[in-house]
């Protein structure tokens, strides 16, 4: 079954209601949906020991009052950096960058990209390849419409995705340019500049960072 670290304590006071997403339309997602509700007391602890230092609630607060996103959501992404050890706020950054955590679908480059995460199906394969054989988790195979309609299983592999990319690369910059442009388009992007500081890297940091203050 579905393992990953949980919303902690820290932030019962923020969420004004948990809801799970209406009407499942097939197993896969059902199982995802049921398996994120399960909490482990000791993972509760270990996020919330870090509350004061990182997840602070003024911090998410002002995420989703700027960019109005409800407190569930950011919540479910502070869960998943837990889960892959990101540094804190760097996935709050790029789906910020990618989405303004808006869900939508769009049309880029000849193919689609999904939900607040903007990954596309192919990447999406790559993610549930890593997570799945190198992090030991399970979670549902990927198609386009579980991609477009559950935000929060989008958000997981986009997470396992990146910590992926960091764990091959061992450079943020590189990951977050390998992220936006593919990895051979970051291959492409270091032959041109001699260097792996896309602007959509830059910004991705640059997010992180604000995001900690």
């Amino acid at each position: 079954m579905f393992q990953q670290k949980r919303i902690g304590r820290f932030l019962a006071m923020f969420l004004v209601a948990f809801t799970i997403a209406a009407q499942v339309m097939f197993v896969g997602t059902a199982a995802f949906a049921e398996d994120r509700e399960k909490v482990s007391q000791e993972e509760c602890n270990v996020v919330s020991a870090k509350e004061d230092q990182t997840y602070r609630q003024e911090n998410l607060a002002r995420i989703a009052r700027d960019y109005q996103v409800d407190p569930e959501y950011l919540a479910y992404i502070a869960s998943v950096e837990e889960t892959f050890q990101l540094e804190p706020y760097e996935l709050f950054a790029l789906i910020a960058q990618e989405s303004k955590y808006v869900p939508a679908t769009n049309m880029d480059g000849g193919s689609l990209s999904y939900n607040t995460t903007q990954m596309k199906l192919a990447t999406a394969k790559t993610a549930y390849m890593a997570i799945t054989e190198y992090y030991h988790k399970e979670i549902p195979y990927p198609n386009g419409e579980l991609l477009s309609a559950d935000k929060y299983y989008a958000t997981y592999l986009a997470g396992g995705y990146l910590k992926y990319l960091e764990d091959v690369y061992m450079n943020k910059y590189e990951s977050y340019t390998a992220y936006r442009l593919g990895i051979n388009g970051r291959l492409t992007f270091y032959e041109n500049n001699g260097h792996y500081k896309s602007a959509y890297a830059v910004q991705v940091e640059s997010l992180s960072r604000s995001f900690a203050q």
